[in-house]
């Protein structure tokens, strides 16, 4: 019975993370550049039910055990991972929006920090530097911040940009390996790693959505909250239980 109280626990601590990373996608479907979470759950080992089977079978001192089968501990969410499926590209008005297919863009907070991010709503600064929504500057294939000298610059699928026909410079689309980046913000990503260059990503004059699906984080939201009340009943009917089960020994015990 402890056990069954301890799977029950733990089903209720893993719906209750679960919502939780459902509901941050859901606040996100309308945010540029979002990859959904995910939740990656794991069964504690499970335990052997056995029962004893008769006398000590000599030379063994203790008693035989015969298996009946094994029962569960529960689960818990062993970690979140990253959906990093493509969302759908719109049409933008704006000349320096850009998206990607499958690369990201290399951008660099104020205070020197590299991140990458999908999200390419992007401005220029009093100096001309290419910035983010956010004010970070978008670097080039050198590590570099870049610099346009007017917004009516093309850029090609590359990240070429051109002026009036005269290169400016190569804005860094970069892919990573798998596991390579780890989630540092709703649309921004850390990684030890540096990248590798790709080209013909980049489509300027558009942007791309959150591939999150509302109707499937609606669904699992739904299941999730499912799983949380039955856990939630059958915990508060193992603890009945062991209430009565209390009561009855105290009682025996008088007689």
């Amino acid at each position: 019975m402890i056990k069954g109280i301890y799977a029950a626990f733990s089903a209720l601590q893993s719906a209750w993370q679960f919502q939780d990373v459902v509901a941050n996608n859901i606040s996100n479907a309308n945010t540029v550049g979002y990859k959904r979470e995910t939740v990656l759950h794991q069964a504690f080992r499970d335990v052997l039910l056995s029962y004893s089977s008769g006398s000590p079978i000599a030379p063994f001192a203790s008693r035989g055990k015969d298996v009946l089968g094994q029962i569960g501990t529960g689960m818990f969410v062993a970690g979140l991972g990253t959906d990093f499926a493509p969302g759908e590209l719109t049409l933008s008005a704006n000349h320096l929006d850009f998206a990607l297919e499958r690369a990201f863009f290399a951008i660099q907070s104020p205070d020197g920090q590299v991140f990458y991010t999908r999200d390419g709503r992007f401005n220029r600064d009093a100096n001309g530097d290419l910035i983010t929504s956010h004010g970070y500057h978008v670097l080039d294939v050198n590590g570099q911040p870049v610099n346009v000298p007017t917004e009516d610059v093309k850029v090609g699928a590359d990240g070429t940009i051109t002026n009036d026909g005269d290169l400016v410079g190569q804005i860094a689309t970069l892919v990573f390996g798998a596991g390579e980046l780890t989630r540092a913000g709703e649309s921004y990503f850390a990684s030890a790693a540096t990248g590798r260059q790709i080209n013909g990503q980049l489509h300027q004059g558009f942007l791309e959505g959150s591939n999150t699906q509302l109707t499937d984080e609606l669904t699992s939201m739904m299941s999730a909250q499912r799983t949380f009340q039955a856990n939630q009943t059958i915990l508060a009917r193992l603890d009945e239980t062991l209430n009565q089960a209390a009561g009855d020994l105290g009682q025996l015990r008088r007689e």
